[in-house]
């Protein structure tokens, strides 16, 4: 026992030899040595830590409380964005969320998802369309199925840049890379704010505009629709269609029976005329007869509105005849856009942003 008492006081001293003139040596190194077990450390641990950031496991813990994702906007020609809550997790969790937020309809019904093939009313995908992504160090790779190239050159611009302005708007991403199969286009927010696919000359006939009563029936107000999928001959027959159907925001209503159907929509350059062909279930139409004139007001609004820029007047037709309209003095001549009857836009959602931290 004494023997162990005794090495375990030179193992203390650092001599463990008992050997005076190797103390002093010993002592000096140690310090050396604490220090280059520490240093091996923090190397190591920045090692690891830049090997699970590459391999997209690192938790993000940025001062933000949300993100921005980008619809379009219709009315105004533009994207714009929407805040949503921040993910949570890896990176991985945070590229997801953004993408399902992308593919959901925003919550501005001024605004309309860039995404293809969604279906408005339960936001469902309904062809594939994204295939994979990954990071490879700060550029988001997302490969697409080849219905990517199935969009209009408008189309695919707007997603595009929706798309790369959401992503790069995360703290770990500068570009984004999206590829379908050979083609591949690399951007980032510098050059989709440079785009010409995002140019007023581009976007100029990407919305339509519907005229609807206001909920008092003292006038007319009027909503915005995305048209980026809409062929131009058929802007007219959709916004006919969509009247019918009704206003989707409160304060507003269509009047036209609901069981009115567009028979054909005929435009006559010679006369500067949009013949409008509806069938019988028009004349159904109920309401005090200054009512039906601005239901009348609605429709010509509306159909002048989504014509090429040149029509000047609308002549409607029921079951391909002239006929005449309780409520209206003369239901066959031609019918102008009327500016008097305009009471401004319907109240939209306001989806207000979060506090930050």
């Amino acid at each position: 026992m004494e023997y162990l008492k005794k090495l375990f006081e030179r193992l203390a001293t650092g001599n463990p030899t008992g050997d005076i003139e190797n103390k002093p040596r010993f002592r000096v190194f140690l310090p050396g040595i604490i220090l280059g077990v520490v240093l091996l450390i923090a190397v190591g641990s920045v090692t690891i830590a830049l090997v699970l950031r590459r391999q997209g496991r690192d938790i993000f813990s940025p001062n933000q409380s949300q993100i921005q994702v980008y619809f379009f906007n219709p009315s105004e020609g533009r994207l714009q964005p929407e805040w949503r809550p921040r993910p949570y997790g890896y990176q991985p969790d945070w590229i997801s969320a953004a993408i399902g937020h992308l593919r959901l309809p925003p919550n501005s019904n001024r605004l309309s998802s860039t995404w293809p093939n969604i279906n408005p009313l339960i936001g469902v995908e309904e062809t594939p369309f994204l295939l994979d992504f990954h990071m490879d160090e700060s550029t988001l790779v997302a490969d697409f199925y080849n219905s990517y190239l199935e969009m209009p050159p408008l189309q695919e611009a707007l997603f595009r840049s929706a798309f790369t302005l959401t992503m790069v708007g995360l703290p770990f991403i500068d570009e984004v890379k999206i590829r379908v199969n050979d083609n591949e286009w690399v951007e980032s927010a510098a050059t989709i704010a440079n785009s010409p696919g995002l140019s007023a000359t581009h976007i100029i006939n990407t919305q339509l505009a519907l005229y609807f009563i206001n909920e008092t029936g003292e006038g007319l107000v009027r909503e915005y629709y995305s048209a980026v999928e809409i062929e131009a001959p058929r802007r007219v027959q959709v916004a006919l269609e969509r009247l019918i159907e009704g206003a989707e925001t409160e304060g507003a209503f269509s009047a036209i029976p609901p069981e009115t159907r567009i028979l054909a929509v005929i435009p006559v350059d010679e006369t500067l005329s949009m013949y409008v062909n509806l069938s019988g279930d028009f004349l159904r139409v109920s309401g005090a007869p200054a009512q039906t004139q601005l239901m009348i007001a609605a429709i010509v609004n509306t159909v002048l509105e989504n014509s090429p820029p040149l029509t000047r007047q609308v002549f409607f037709l029921i079951d391909s005849s002239r006929e005449q309209l309780p409520g209206i003095d003369d239901f066959t001549i031609g019918f102008e856009y009327d500016e008097t009857v305009m009471l401004g836009f319907v109240p939209e959602y306001v989806y207000e942003e979060e506090a930050t931290e």
